[in-house]
């Protein structure tokens, strides 16, 4: 009996433990802004949604749903993840003043990529990881097919202001795939602990390129922590200037599992 009672009470220990240290669940969605965090070792971490963008120019009218915005990461070491991403997507455009609609739907190309942790957070030094990845045309339908491949480099920076902030900002360039004019991206993002499960962000973002008009563009969300691995999220955004989006709404949910 005595030995029952002492594997019994391991074993609860043991269920307590591990639930204590399961890893915080940091996501890079939904806001534009990548987090400095890598997904623990041996996780696979799966951040899916969809995306409805309108935007009107001023011969056209464009509406694009995104069905699935999805993006995997694994932990591949503890301070390294490599990254894929795949969109389901469909268009639709008016020319205005005209009964001339156009449709089409297919698959964007693939992103591979990767994140690597480069040093923790200390007193005011920021945490800090760098990502780089490409997307490659000859993965997705015609009509997303970029001219050639396109690139991303990216730094992300992380401060923890206090219990319930924390600020978060990235610098990079990246290519679209249709010229070999790089533009470069900013984003600044500000996390608010609202409760210990409900969170919201504020962020500004945009990319400025060599040559050309820059985009600047705000939004804000909420994300819902339901279980230590499974999170909901909801945000929305407006465009800051005229080559921007007019707006747009995404919906999300993050899994992460432990790959044995």
């Amino acid at each position: 009996m005595r030995t029952i009672l002492i594997i019994v009470l391991i074993a609860i220990s043991s269920n307590v433990r591990a639930q204590v240290e399961v890893p915080e669940l940091i996501t890079d969605r939904p806001d534009q802004t990548e987090s400095s965090a890598v997904v623990p070792y041996k996780s696979l971490q799966i951040e899916t949604g969809f995306l409805m963008e309108n935007d009107k120019a001023e011969f056209i009218k464009q509406k694009s749903l995104t069905w699935n915005t999805t993006l995997l990461r694994y932990g591949l070491l503890d301070n390294l993840e490599i990254r894929m991403g795949l969109d389901y997507s469909h268009k639709r455009i008016e020319i205005k003043n005209t009964d001339t609609t156009n449709t089409f739907s297919g698959f964007s190309p693939v992103y591979a990529g990767f994140k690597v942790k480069i040093t923790d957070e200390k007193g005011y030094m920021p945490e800090i990881a760098f990502l780089g990845g490409l997307v490659l045309p000859f993965t997705a339908n015609d009509d997303f097919k970029p001219a050639y491949t396109a690139a991303n480099i990216r730094f992300a920076f992380t401060h923890t202001l206090s219990e319930r902030f924390s600020l978060g900002y990235n610098l990079g360039a990246e290519w679209d795939g249709e010229t070999a004019i790089p533009g470069y991206f900013y984003s600044l993002a500000v996390g608010i602990g609202l409760t210990d499960h409900l969170g919201m962000f504020v962020e500004s973002y945009g990319v400025m390129p060599e040559e050309g008009e820059p985009e600047h563009l705000f939004d804000a969300g909420f994300t819902y922590l339901l279980l230590p691995n499974l999170q909901l999220d909801i945000s929305g955004g407006i465009g800051l200037n005229k080559i921007s989006t007019d707006n747009f709404l995404s919906l999300g949910v993050t899994y992460r599992l432990l790959v044995i």
